[in-house]
């Protein structure tokens, strides 16, 4: 029967959308869908007839085809003909937005460890199952945020990851316009980079399996995003524009990155602030933010908007405490 068949397919559904993220996946599809657990376990042992999911330490998880490359770096190889060759079969079933999505952060991370990194080699290992697809890109050259950190003289490597975080931001101003890492990492559901032991992941509070493993990489990026997602590329650059679509004058930047417990002085505000009077608008995201200090906030939000009357900068995951001191320094006039 049609409806039967119909039914099944929605259960098996649930359990791959579900897997991942509940450990008793088994009882949360008999509650949601009311039938016994005896039940469940029929649509389970299908999918793992079907290579779909397989039992690892305990517990049911999505099964992933791996797909491993290297390339060696030199003048002959391109990310558009590695994309073209190698890459782009692999995405033939997903959507046109996620299809979009994945040539754009694809290329441009590729092209980063080609150009950027100063390596040997380049290795590719994508992840692809029922539900999403994830690629890890890692090279051997001298690592992204030390390159930055040299670039900026900023004096920790730690300190990079607030520069990236910024958009237009880039070691190479001639050829790149800083802009690929940003929205990459905007229209992926997973995005992560490690370096050196620094790990940026844009969603901390998630464990993110690489599928690299212990392999040696002075710069390794990993992005994921699911085939259902409806993201589109076009809907990351238009919520960064503040009036015409495609214009980059807007950006996010993390106040926590600025690598101190302390925001208390005025050379940590105009590290905070550099680069950011390229921008119409700059959001300001002060969450996990206990307290800042009389001189920080008035660097940020006095002197600074002085300076750039073009730049409007707005505050958001404030405390009270932080609320009450950013109050201070706007309505203090000298």
């Amino acid at each position: 029967m049609p409806g039967v068949r119909q039914r099944g397919e929605e259960i098996r559904e649930f359990i791959l959308l579900n897997i991942t993220e509940n450990k008793n996946i088994a009882a949360l599809t008999s509650e949601r869908f009311g039938i016994t657990l005896p039940a469940v376990y029929k649509h389970i042992d299908k999918l793992i007839s079907d290579k779909q999911i397989v039992k690892r330490d305990g517990r049911f998880v999505l099964q992933s085809k791996l797909f491993k490359y290297v390339y060696e770096i030199d003048k002959t190889i391109s990310e558009d003909a590695v994309w073209e060759k190698y890459i782009k079969k692999h995405f033939s079933d997903v959507p046109e937005n996620i299809y979009r999505i994945w040539i754009y952060g694809f290329l441009e991370m590729f092209n980063n460890a080609l150009e950027h990194s100063k390596g040997k080699t380049i290795h590719v290992i994508l992840s692809i199952n029922k539900i999403n697809i994830s690629a890890s890109i890692y090279d051997d050259g001298i690592g992204i945020f030390r390159n930055i950190k040299s670039k900026y003289k900023l004096i920790d490597e730690k300190d990079a990851l607030l520069e990236l975080v910024k958009g237009k931001r880039t070691t190479d101003k001639t050829r790149h316009s800083g802009q690929g890492i940003f929205f990459t990492s905007k229209m992926f559901d997973d995005f992560l980079i490690s370096s050196n032991g620094i790990i940026f992941n844009v969603k901390p509070e998630k464990n993110i399996d690489t599928q690299a493993g212990k392999v040696k990489h002075s710069t390794l990026i990993f992005m994921r995003i699911a085939n259902n997602s409806k993201t589109t590329s076009k809907g990351i650059f238009d919520e960064f524009s503040t009036e015409s679509p495609g214009d980059f004058d807007k950006t996010n930047v993390p106040i926590r990155l600025a690598n101190s417990t302390d925001l208390v002085s005025r050379s940590q505000a105009r590290r905070v602030l550099s680069g950011l009077e390229l921008f119409k608008e700059v959001i300001l995201d002060f969450r996990d933010i206990e307290y800042i200090g009389q001189a920080f906030a008035d660097e940020i939000f006095r002197v600074f908007p002085n300076l750039n009357p073009g730049t409007l900068i707005i505050e958001v995951n404030t405390n009270t405490d932080v609320q009450n001191m950013i109050n201070r320094a706007r309505n203090t006039k000298l």
